[in-house]
């Protein structure tokens, strides 16, 4: 998440604060997230106890430059001098974010004012250096909203020399740690090194998010994943902290009813009812059986749905078993892709609806990295692009429903449709076509299709409906959010994470539906979910009987 505040908390008791040069030999750390010095400055005290009474000892919160200094000489610090003494009456230890641009004050973007984010830097570490033994510099800087104008390891790395040098001069003491990537982003932590930005951080930092899906099998090899570059450029030793992680809660939704419906009754215009497989990651989901109640709820009347996972998927798939296949999202069981592309060769339906279909090859959550993607899709005659493969295509167009759409049902939005990915005709074998269902238009005015029907009659004899919109938006039942917390705290100790921070400690709520608003494992009005319950019982276990 951009520019967010988070929480640590320790294993077993509250620890007390230890002097700040003993902190890297001080027991791993486990937290979450907040927003105290922001949004819920006001509310902090209450935060702070109730992370007390669960056993948290460490906040990661943003030290924002703009609130700093607000205009050029004009220092500000009341707001974080009151954060820092209340953190530490509750004994808690504060790890804050250095960031970021202050056009207010330095129009512009902040590594073109180096001189002005130096003369911060060594103002806050003045202030605060004694108290503070980590520092992260910036917060996931491969993002292009967070790193203007577009993510750039080389850039991220001659600036975090420069901060690194600044807060060492003033507190040697005080680690620096990398802004945490957005995800376990391997490539652009590798960048950084080969930029020779290694040597300026004494930590590194990702996010490795992997929700919906539980931690199982996504997050252990996420971590050997960095481990591997770490290890090539002879940083082995150093340590990694995972300072966002987390699941949100907002109810489930799917988004993909237009798409779905007009895409069934273009595939087969005669058939009145469906039986449909939902394929879902692992052979035991409960999140795959509440998205087929919501698709249920989409489908024809007298249709029927049901959450097949990967072995089910392989061995029972046929057109007499179910008429259509559909995947939610981007990623696909492997160990299905047999059965599905023999089902689809058979005259079925495989529908995929959001964004790029057939990109994440997943066994048990995980993913594979090694299989190429667009190799899987040119099997399905499924040909694709997006504005980083294709120079005429903005980042983002607008795109309207068809005539074809409107005649087969589509109730289109007047307005339009935001789209970012698209799909072609370049791998379709004779006797193949496709049919667009929202279609806009690129720079050179030349069609951009974001939602398609494929039709086959080659070596396909069925049908690929496919919508590059967002067709899901779900998050995790609360149960769920606990128990995945927690299995993620183990996993972390397994793999010997120095520091694991969950995100967030409250939940702004307001829009059920978005994720954003629903991470905290407290609701708004700080009602514990039952994650902070299971993390305060593991943290605090009972006494142990004689």
């Amino acid at each position: 998440m951009n520019s967010k505040i988070k929480i640590g908390f320790a294993l077993g008791s509250l620890l007390a604060l230890a002097p700040v040069a003993d902190a890297a030999a001080s027991t791993p750390s486990f937290g979450i997230c907040a927003h105290v010095s922001r949004d819920e400055f006001d509310i902090r005290e209450r935060e702070f106890e109730m992370m007390r009474d669960a056993g948290i000892t460490r906040v990661r919160t943003d030290f924002d430059w703009a609130t700093i200094e607000p205009r050029p000489g004009e220092w500000h610090f009341e707001k974080f001098d009151r954060l820092m003494d209340d953190a530490a009456r509750f004994g808690i230890r504060i790890l804050p974010i250095l960031g970021f641009d202050n056009p207010g004050a330095y129009p512009g973007i902040a590594r073109e004012h180096l001189e002005e984010w130096r003369r911060y830097v060594r103002a806050v570490m003045e202030r605060y250096g004694g108290s503070l033994d980590v520092v992260e510099v910036w917060n996931e800087p491969n993002l292009r909203s967070s790193w203007k104008p577009q993510p750039d390891a080389a850039q991220y790395a001659a600036f975090l020399k420069t901060t690194y040098e600044t807060i060492k001069t003033v507190s040697p003491q005080t680690r620096v740690m990398m802004g945490g990537t957005a995800g376990a982003d391997t490539a652009f932590i590798e960048g950084i090194y080969k930029a020779g930005g290694g040597p300026f951080m004494d930590i590194v930092n990702i996010h490795p998010y992997s929700w919906p899906n539980p931690p199982e099998g996504a997050l252990a090899p996420t971590i050997d994943g960095v481990r591997s570059v770490m290890a090539r450029h002879g940083d082995a030793a150093k340590p990694i902290w995972i300072t966002e992680h987390g699941w949100p809660t907002h109810r489930l939704q799917f988004a993909g009813a237009q798409e779905l419906r007009t895409g069934l009754a273009v595939a087969h215009p005669g058939r009145s009812a469906w039986r449909v497989a939902l394929a879902t990651l692992f052979d035991d989901s409960g999140d795959g059986a509440d998205m087929a109640a919501k698709i249920a709820e989409i489908l024809p009347n007298g249709s029927t749905i049901e959450a097949w996972g990967p072995a089910r998927l392989a061995a029972s798939l046929s057109t007499n078993a179910v008429d259509a296949v559909m995947l939610v999202g981007e990623s696909f069981p492997l160990d299905a892709l047999d059965a599905m592309r023999a089902f689809v060769a058979d005259g079925g339906v495989l529908v995929s609806l959001g964004l790029v279909p057939l990109y994440y090859a997943c066994r048990d959550g995980a993913v594979i990295s090694d299989v190429d993607h667009n190799e899987v899709k040119r099997t399905f005659h499924l040909g694709w692009k997006a504005w980083w493969t294709d120079a005429n295509l903005p980042q983002s167009l607008k795109v309207f429903a068809t005539d074809e759409a409107l005649a087969h049902g589509y109730k289109a939005d007047p307005a339009g449709y935001e789209a970012e990915r698209f799909f072609t005709d370049a791998h379709l074998a004779p006797g193949d076509r496709i049919v667009p269902l929202l279609v806009g238009r690129d720079k050179t005015g030349a069609p951009a299709v974001a939602a398609a029907v494929y039709l086959f009659d080659s070596d396909l004899k069925g049908a690929l409906v496919v919508s590059a919109l967002k067709g899901t938006n779900g998050g995790t039942t609360e149960a769920d959010q606990a128990r995945y917390i927690l299995r993620s705290m183990e996993i972390a100790e397994e793999m010997g994470i120095e520091a694991y921070m969950i995100y967030e400690f409250q939940s702004p709520e307001g829009d059920p539906l978005y994720s954003e608003a629903n991470f905290g494992i407290v609701h708004r009005d700080l009602s514990p979910k039952p994650a902070y319950d299971a993390i305060r019982r593991r943290n605090n276990p009972p006494p142990a009987i004689p």
